[in-house]
Protein backbone atom coordinates (compact mmCIF):
# COMPACT_ATOMS: atom_id res chain seq x y z
CA UNK A 1 0.00 0.00 0.00
CA UNK A 2 1.32 3.51 -0.84
CA UNK A 3 1.66 6.23 1.31
CA UNK A 4 -1.75 8.07 -0.56
CA UNK A 5 -4.07 4.76 0.38
CA UNK A 6 -4.87 1.82 -0.82
CA UNK A 7 -4.95 0.95 -4.63
CA UNK A 8 -7.37 -0.91 -6.55
CA UNK A 9 -8.43 -1.84 -9.84
CA UNK A 10 -10.99 -0.11 -11.84
CA UNK A 11 -12.68 -1.43 -14.77
CA UNK A 12 -16.24 -2.60 -16.42
CA UNK A 13 -16.34 -5.94 -18.37
CA UNK A 14 -19.20 -3.61 -19.99
CA UNK A 15 -17.40 -0.88 -21.23
CA UNK A 16 -13.19 -2.25 -21.17
CA UNK A 17 -12.12 -5.05 -23.61
CA UNK A 18 -9.37 -5.88 -21.15
CA UNK A 19 -11.60 -6.30 -17.52
CA UNK A 20 -12.73 -9.57 -19.29
CA UNK A 21 -15.66 -11.23 -17.39
CA UNK A 22 -14.51 -14.59 -19.13
CA UNK A 23 -10.96 -15.57 -19.42
CA UNK A 24 -7.89 -14.54 -17.02
CA UNK A 25 -7.95 -10.83 -15.88
CA UNK A 26 -4.28 -9.43 -17.03
CA UNK A 27 -2.89 -6.91 -14.65
CA UNK A 28 -0.55 -5.72 -16.96
CA UNK A 29 -3.32 -4.51 -19.33
CA UNK A 30 -4.95 -2.58 -16.03
CA UNK A 31 -3.48 0.44 -14.15
CA UNK A 32 -4.14 0.60 -10.62
CA UNK A 33 -5.88 3.87 -9.20
CA UNK A 34 -5.41 5.44 -5.85
CA UNK A 35 -8.48 4.68 -4.24
CA UNK A 36 -7.80 8.73 -2.99
CA UNK A 37 -6.92 10.59 -6.35
CA UNK A 38 -9.31 11.77 -8.68
CA UNK A 39 -9.08 9.48 -11.12
CA UNK A 40 -10.97 6.98 -8.78
CA UNK A 41 -14.75 7.18 -9.71
CA UNK A 42 -15.45 6.12 -6.15
CA UNK A 43 -12.97 7.25 -3.15
CA UNK A 44 -12.54 4.66 -0.44
CA UNK A 45 -10.41 2.77 1.62
CA UNK A 46 -11.12 -0.65 0.29
CA UNK A 47 -11.19 -2.44 -3.05
CA UNK A 48 -14.33 -4.19 -4.40
CA UNK A 49 -15.05 -6.34 -7.42
CA UNK A 50 -18.55 -7.40 -8.25
CA UNK A 51 -19.89 -10.30 -10.38
CA UNK A 52 -23.10 -10.48 -11.77
CA UNK A 53 -24.38 -13.99 -13.78
CA UNK A 54 -27.26 -15.44 -15.38
CA UNK A 55 -27.35 -19.42 -16.96
CA UNK A 56 -31.22 -19.07 -17.50
CA UNK A 57 -30.29 -17.83 -20.93
CA UNK A 58 -29.00 -19.55 -24.13
CA UNK A 59 -25.14 -18.06 -24.27
CA UNK A 60 -25.34 -16.98 -20.40
CA UNK A 61 -24.57 -13.24 -19.24
CA UNK A 62 -22.05 -11.98 -16.88
CA UNK A 63 -20.50 -8.77 -15.73
CA UNK A 64 -17.26 -7.87 -14.09
CA UNK A 65 -16.86 -4.67 -12.69
CA UNK A 66 -13.36 -3.68 -10.03
CA UNK A 67 -13.47 -0.44 -7.84
CA UNK A 68 -12.58 1.18 -5.08
CA UNK A 69 -15.43 1.55 -2.41
CA UNK A 70 -16.15 3.45 0.51
CA UNK A 71 -17.87 1.17 2.64
CA UNK A 72 -19.51 -2.19 1.98
CA UNK A 73 -23.05 -1.50 0.85
CA UNK A 74 -23.97 -5.19 2.45
CA UNK A 75 -22.35 -4.25 5.85
CA UNK A 76 -19.18 -5.95 5.53
CA UNK A 77 -15.46 -4.87 6.13
CA UNK A 78 -14.12 -7.95 4.04
CA UNK A 79 -15.23 -10.63 2.60
CA UNK A 80 -17.77 -11.51 -0.21
CA UNK A 81 -21.44 -11.76 0.08
CA UNK A 82 -23.64 -14.06 -2.84
CA UNK A 83 -27.18 -12.93 -3.53
CA UNK A 84 -29.83 -12.78 -6.60
CA UNK A 85 -31.02 -9.60 -7.52
CA UNK A 86 -34.31 -8.42 -8.48
CA UNK A 87 -33.62 -9.59 -12.14
CA UNK A 88 -32.72 -13.01 -10.76
CA UNK A 89 -28.49 -12.81 -11.58
CA UNK A 90 -26.42 -14.44 -9.25
CA UNK A 91 -24.55 -11.52 -7.67
CA UNK A 92 -21.13 -12.07 -6.20
CA UNK A 93 -19.62 -8.87 -4.03
CA UNK A 94 -15.76 -8.77 -2.53
CA UNK A 95 -14.30 -6.12 -0.62
CA UNK A 96 -10.62 -6.44 0.69
CA UNK A 97 -8.30 -4.10 2.41
CA UNK A 98 -5.61 -6.28 2.86
CA UNK A 99 -3.19 -5.16 -0.10
CA UNK A 100 -2.58 -2.81 -3.40
CA UNK A 101 -4.95 -4.79 -6.25
CA UNK A 102 -6.50 -7.06 -4.36
CA UNK A 103 -9.56 -7.45 -6.18
CA UNK A 104 -7.83 -8.37 -9.67
CA UNK A 105 -8.26 -12.22 -8.23
CA UNK A 106 -11.01 -14.46 -8.82
CA UNK A 107 -14.17 -15.04 -6.63
CA UNK A 108 -14.72 -17.80 -4.97
CA UNK A 109 -17.57 -19.45 -6.52
CA UNK A 110 -20.32 -20.72 -4.98
CA UNK A 111 -22.64 -22.76 -6.67
CA UNK A 112 -26.63 -21.66 -7.14
CA UNK A 113 -27.81 -24.88 -6.19
CA UNK A 114 -25.79 -24.92 -2.63
CA UNK A 115 -27.22 -21.65 -1.85
CA UNK A 116 -30.54 -22.22 -2.56
CA UNK A 117 -30.38 -25.51 -0.12
CA UNK A 118 -28.74 -22.92 2.24
CA UNK A 119 -31.72 -20.95 1.98
CA UNK A 120 -34.63 -23.86 2.21
CA UNK A 121 -32.64 -25.58 5.14
CA UNK A 122 -32.61 -21.86 7.11
CA UNK A 123 -36.84 -22.03 6.26
CA UNK A 124 -36.97 -25.65 7.82
CA UNK A 125 -35.00 -24.74 10.56
CA UNK A 126 -37.40 -21.24 11.33
CA UNK A 127 -40.81 -23.23 10.48
CA UNK A 128 -39.78 -26.41 12.71
CA UNK A 129 -38.13 -25.28 15.75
Amino acid sequence: MNIFGIQCYQCSSEEDEFCPAFGKFDETKNALVDCFSLESYVPGHMCMKMVKESYDTLYGFKTVIRSCASRSTLGVAQGCRYFVDEYGLEVAVCYCENRDGCNRTALKKISFFLLIIAVVSLYIIQQFP
